[in-house]
């Protein structure tokens, strides 16, 4: 008989809060997020360009709700970039921070991160495609989608406004992510793993 152990997935603070939002805006997000998480713990796992794609899909549904194509597309002076029939996420990104009144020294760090999450992931599709191995789908990949998924959390951190005014919320994710085996951890995923 096969031994089973338990992997548990604990999700940082960052994570808590990303998940704690989507869940109120954008719930189909959210279920793919955690996901995200679930599957970046799994240490059996050989492909990580499912993740990739999941990660994208957050963002790409997040932005769609904090800003509709016909909302950014009314916003006076609005120019498609070349070769595009709707807006990018890099504009929708920026229409959202722009609602906020941030300057253009607080928007350039989180208009550059979707600039390399895009970049990253796009890559990552790309090599699957070329190299058509077995090895575009193994660890090989892992270290590039942790990376995208940090550069999605800055964003999304940013989009979401996770950190903005929140210190007692910030303070108890932090509290249940480095207890979870006290049983008043929010979120904590157990997964059953083959031995």
């Amino acid at each position: 008989m096969a031994r089973r152990t338990t992997k548990i997935a604990v999700p940082t603070p960052t994570e808590l809060l990303i998940v704690k939002t989507l869940r109120r805006i954008v719930p189909a997000a959210a279920v793919s997020y955690e996901q995200v998480v679930i599957d970046l713990a799994d240490v059996r796992r050989h492909s990580y360009r499912g993740i990739a794609h999941e990660l994208r899909e957050v963002l790409r549904e997040t932005l769609n709700y904090l800003a509709p194509d016909s909302e950014v597309i009314a916003v006076n002076g609005f120019k498609l970039e070349k070769d595009q029939d709707k807006p990018t996420q890099r504009q929708k990104a920026l229409h959202v921070l722009r609602k906020r009144k941030l300057s253009k020294e607080e928007m350039s760090a989180p208009e550059l991160t979707i600039n390399l999450a895009e970049e990253l992931s796009a890559t990552i599709t790309r090599n699957a495609y070329t190299r058509g191995a077995k090895d575009a789908h193994t660890l090989s990949s892992a270290p590039e989608v942790r990376q995208l998924k940090m550069w999605i959390d800055a964003v999304l951190g940013e989009l979401l406004e996770i950190h903005r005014s929140r210190p007692v919320v910030v303070a108890r994710a932090v509290q249940r992510a480095a207890s979870p085996d006290e049983g008043h951890v929010e979120y904590a995923i157990h997964m059953k793993l083959k031995s």
